[in-house]
């Protein structure tokens, strides 16, 4: 038999509706405008916003808020983290096939201009954290790591929780911030956006990144 599921009620019985996010202020641009501030922008390419097997109009959906977030701290140093597969991909085992055409795994038009003032950092994992660890030993020097982008579940969350446990370990100082506007996933009969955003923010915030809801 079928079990039926009512997320919402799950979530609250887990009180994840009452994620500190809630009582947070949006954080000053001012905090991340500096050159001791690093902005990572995970996976904003067409092959999950625009075209293939794993691309969600609710990615895409924050483009705009990505773009304009963006544009309001050009003096932090930014890092494209994306995508770039082979066609055997050992990460294909887990997801369909994504990523491993030049379109898909581009980034999106809108940030495109950025993006060529930027880093651009390939990956071949969910977990971001390895390939950036490996171009940019210095990371720890950062007072503050925002991460924007998708998906909120898999790619933010594992290299935001790396970030996190690696800076933990070496006792750094380096704040890890994630602004919940500007981060999404997809949706599907087994994947519900909703609850996997919230479940993912919460796992998140107990390990001790900070949530804003956007920046001003």
């Amino acid at each position: 038999m079928k079990i039926q599921t009512d997320e919402k009620k799950a979530s609250a019985e887990l009180n994840c509706y009452k994620i500190e996010l809630n009582n947070k202020p949006d954080l000053m641009a001012q905090t991340l405008n500096n050159d001791g501030s690093l902005v990572l922008v995970v996976d904003m390419v067409n092959g999950f916003c625009r075209t293939g097997a794993l691309c969600s109009d609710r990615c895409a959906e924050i483009i705009p808020g990505v773009a304009a977030f963006l544009e309001r701290v050009p003096q932090a140093r930014k890092i494209f983290v994306r995508d770039c597969h082979s066609e055997t991909a050992e990460e294909f085992k887990s997801f369909p096939p994504h990523c491993h055409t030049a379109e898909e795994s581009a980034v999106v038009d809108e940030l495109y201009p950025v993006f060529c003032e930027s880093i651009d950092l390939p990956k071949n994992s969910t977990d971001g954290f390895y390939a950036l660890s490996e171009s940019i030993p210095e990371i720890s020097a950062y007072a503050n790591i925002a991460v924007v982008g998708v998906c909120t579940d898999i790619c933010v969350m594992q290299l935001c929780l790396s970030l996190k446990a690696y800076f933990n370990e070496i006792n750094a100082t380096t704040n890890v911030i994630v602004f919940t506007d500007l981060v999404e996933t997809y949706d599907s009969n087994l994947h519900s956006a909703d609850l996997m955003n919230t479940f993912a923010l919460k796992l998140m915030e107990q390990a001790g990144i900070q949530l804003f809801k956007n920046i001003k």
